[in-house]
């Protein structure tokens, strides 16, 4: 087995290593340095001499192991390039975005074009994790979930040569996004193995975590602004979900976090790949929450915005790419915050040796320097304070250690670190552990002579079901019996249990979607809680219960009342939760569509639940109704006969077209209608009580008539709280009830001829206020109720529920004479 390291070996930047295997060409990762005096790409003139490509096989999605993939695609355009689909999805977003940045340089040429991207892309084939797949006659590859990043892999190679393992960049701890790695009990000859932090310990994550809390509350305390610089993936995900819930549970006050730069396009990739994250958080998207923004987390929409930002002298934190500060939003607003003594400027990465957050860092640990930083060609003093959080998603020396020591390879490579540390990380391999280990640099060649190949254990299904059907919904619970009885509760890619249906592999990314939306809605499989990815099967208890019928909570009730009974525009819904009934109220039970009846039978059957119509109409919606069909007849008094369910109407005159407007009102409430009109030249004494009609030429002016009222009645015992004008020349007075109003018949008259407008009474009754003083006379009078007195608008009566063996009737009579002088309504108890 041949390797040659075209990059990132002895260094970090333009990962990308050439193996040759059983004679095919496969080239692992394909990235750039992003140094700014560095040449950014690999040796790709190495791949030309040892006869070109037969695949490509990417790790992640990070710029140093993906950026000169374009270029090495368009000169081997038959090289298949394999990787899972959330890292298609990185890929596509962040080279695109390096066009941008490209074209946006002075005197820069861009290496490659949006075409060369997307025709990159096209030769894409995914694979998801932990599921084998031959890629070249006799090589099949694996990929492990690498736990540095979503969608990174570890990569598995395996051939009649031999096998290799190339842990790309990896994390055995978990993450708030991503899970940490998951490598099974694998058997490789040769491994490759990231060492980054081969000469560090990295500190607790969670005291790290409390640190720049720490961190962002003295700023805030102090009202600067704190810039975060951070990797657009990964990094920054991590830090704006720390950040939203240390905010969202008080133990950081609440501040605006600006979120810019290419964060925002990956989030959004984030969230198309739910089933790559860690499953609190896959579950959440799944279930349409956003994950990453709220009302203190925003995003950045445009340059304005980010103007105004800067401009602003509001304390908030800014989350932005890039990391290093080498480009992206971030050297902007660190331009405007490094000379801000309240300014505070975070690092939560690695910083690349030449790059302006290594110089500012270095600032902080030789502080007689001179502490200026050049950024965008300006040299500007330091004055802001320059932190370090250690929130690393690379592994550190022990994790690298124990996953060599795990892995067991005869060889190990030791590369994407600096020289000095993979120098001193392999004298401590070669100690503690029994392999063989190389310290590469970049342009350096191997052959491995591998005489005894390792066993593998592979992965076997033996029990397949063979279907040639499609799999469709109705067949969930015959495929959960079959795993269940077969295999347990083993967990399973999609591929996999594709291939127990089928009994064969090769399948669309169309029939892999379809099982995997199926399966992600059903009670036979869940997701395991570690590899989101992964399925088992639903426990045979879990399912029953599944199936079991389930008594619905109220809101879930509610809820199937809307979908049953939306179209039919129902004013509100009640429950009666002993009886478990629902009780529809409509404004115009009678005028309901009958095909409700049937609507209403099939949702008794889904939900257990009764229902009912609630056969009272609602008067109020039937006056306003009246009075606007009816208005041009001058109506006086509107009165409802509660036995007919009938409404009269009294008027000046009938309409010319009354019969029509009545048909109408028949068809809009199923209510029928009748009407008392005055006789021409005679007074309609019925209406005496309620309207006074002034003679007087002499109208006041609306204001001033108002205002005349208000003096009218401020030496009175009762006022009315309303005045409401009824056009075209009517007064409308609100009392507390009708009755009251009714005590002051001839003032009403008198004042009517004053003012030269017709007075009326309204008929409503201020139920509130007839309520509470009902409740202020028990109180002052020590009388306890048992619950909140009643009100009956039909008989203006109010019922109050007592404990009537502990309760003094004298009192009560008392209370209730002045309840009815004063409110006009009667005053009961039960």
């Amino acid at each position: 087995m041949k390797l040659n390291f075209l990059g990132g070996a002895a260094e970090i930047g333009a990962s990308s290593i050439l193996v040759n295997m059983d004679g095919k060409n496969i080239l692992l990762d394909c990235g750039i340095r992003q140094g700014g005096n560095k040449d950014p790409l690999p040796d790709l003139r190495t791949i030309q001499d040892k006869g070109g490509l037969d695949a490509i096989v990417l790790s992640h999605a990070h710029m140093d192991h993906i950026g000169a993939l374009p270029i090495i695609s368009k000169e081997y355009p038959n090289a298949r390039i394999y990787m899972n689909n959330m890292t298609k999805d990185l890929v596509r977003v962040l080279l695109y975005d390096s066009i941008k940045l490209m074209n946006n340089r002075e005197a820069e040429i861009p290496l490659y074009s949006e075409t060369d991207v997307e025709n990159m892309l096209d030769r894409v084939f995914t694979i998801n994790y932990e599921t084998t797949f031959a890629i070249l006659d006799g090589i099949e590859l694996t990929f492990y979930m690498a736990g540095h990043i979503a969608g990174a892999s570890c990569v598995y190679l395996v051939s009649k040569e031999g096998s290799l393992f190339y842990s790309g960049d990896f994390s055995l701890f978990s993450q708030i996004s991503v899970e940490g790695a998951r490598i099974p009990k694998l058997r490789p000859d040769l491994g490759i193995f990231e060492s980054t932090y081969g000469d560090k310990l990295h500190g607790n994550r969670e005291i790290e975590q409390e640190r720049l809390i720490e961190i962002a509350q003295e700023c805030i305390s102090k009202g600067g602004k704190m810039l975060i610089p951070a990797f657009a993936l990964g990094r920054s995900q991590e830090v704006i979900l720390m950040l939203k819930k240390v905010m969202n549970k008080g133990k950081l006050k609440k501040t605006k976090i600006y979120v810019d730069g290419m964060v925002r396009n990956i989030n959004k990739v984030y969230k198309q790949n739910p089933l790559y994250l860690k499953s609190y958080l896959g579950k959440k998207i799944l279930k349409g929450i956003e994950p990453f923004y709220d009302d203190n987390i925003i995003p950045i929409k445009d340059k304005q915005e980010r103007e105004d930002i800067i401009k602003s002298k509001e304390s908030c934190i800014i989350i932005s790419s890039s990391g290093m500060l080498s480009g992206g939003p971030s050297e902007q607003y660190a331009e405007n915050i490094v000379s801000d003594e309240k300014g505070y400027i975070v690092f939560t990465g690695y910083q690349d040796e030449e790059s302006p957050g290594r110089k500012l860092l270095d600032l902080i640990e030789n502080p007689e320097e001179e502490k200026t930083i050049e950024l965008n060609g300006k040299i500007i003093p330091v004055r802001a304070i320059v932190k370090r959080v250690g929130l690393s998603a690379h592994s550190d020396k022990d994790e690298i250690k124990a996953l060599i020591a795990a892995l067991s390879p005869r060889h190990s490579f030791l590369v994407h670190g600096e020289e000095m540390i993979i120098s001193s990380l392999a004298k401590e391999i070669a100690k503690d552990i029994r392999t063989l280990v190389y310290t590469p640099k970049s342009g350096d060649e191997f052959d491995i002579d591998i005489k005894n190949p390792r066993k593998q254990l592979r992965k076997e299904l033996k029990y397949k079901l063979n279907k040639k059907e499609a799999f469709e919904a109705e067949f969930q619970e015959e495929l959960w019996n079959f795993i269940r009885q077969n295999y347990g509760d083993r967990a399973f890619a999609i591929e996999d249990i594709i291939f127990i249906w089928y009994g064969k592999e090769g399948n669309s990314k169309e029939e892999i979607q379809r099982f995997q939306d199926i399966l992600l809605n059903s009670i036979y499989f869940k997701q395991d809680l570690r590899r989101f990815f992964m399925y088992r099967v639903c426990s045979l208890e879990d399912v029953e219960k599944e199936l079991a019928p389930k008594e619905l909570k109220q809101n879930e009730v509610l809820d199937l009342v809307e979908k049953y009974f939306k179209e039919y525009d129902y004013r509100k819904a009640g429950l009666k939760l002993d009886e478990k009934k629902v009780i529809l109220n409509f404004d115009f039970p009678r005028a309901v569509d009958k095909s409700i009846y049937a609507r209403m039978e099939d949702f008794t059957k889904e939900t257990s639940w009764d229902i009912e119509i609630n056969e009272r109409s609602n008067t109020n919606a039937a006056e306003a109704l009246i009075r606007n069909i009816f208005g041009a007849m001058n109506i006086k008094k509107i009165s409802f006969h509660l036995l007919d369910d009938k409404y009269i109407i009294k008027a000046d005159k009938p309409a010319y077209n009354l019969e029509e407007i009545c048909a109408r009102f028949k068809y809009l409430t199923g209510l029928d209608i009748d009407f008392i009109f005055d006789e021409a030249g005679k007074e309609d004494k019925g209406c005496e009580e309620e309207i006074w009609v002034s003679n007087s030429d002499k109208k006041m002016e609306q204001n001033k008539a108002l205002q005349y009222i208000d003096k009218f009645f401020c030496d009175k015992e009762f006022k009315p709280y309303k005045k409401s004008v009824k056009l075209p020349n009517s007064i409308e007075l609100c009392f507390i009830s009708p009755n009251i109003g009714l005590k002051y018949k001839e003032d009403l008259k008198e004042l009517s001829l004053q003012i030269g407008w017709n007075v009326s009474i309204a008929r409503s009754v201020n139920q509130n206020e007839v309520i509470k003083t009902a409740l202020q006379l028990c109180l002052q009078n020590e009388i306890k109720l048992r619950k909140n007195p009643s009100f009956n608008p039909v008989n203006l009566q109010v019922t109050l529920k007592l404990d009537m063996d502990s309760v003094d009737l004298d009192k009560l009579n008392k209370i209730k004479k002045i309840f009815d002088y004063n409110t006009g309504c009667s005053l009961n108890w039960q």
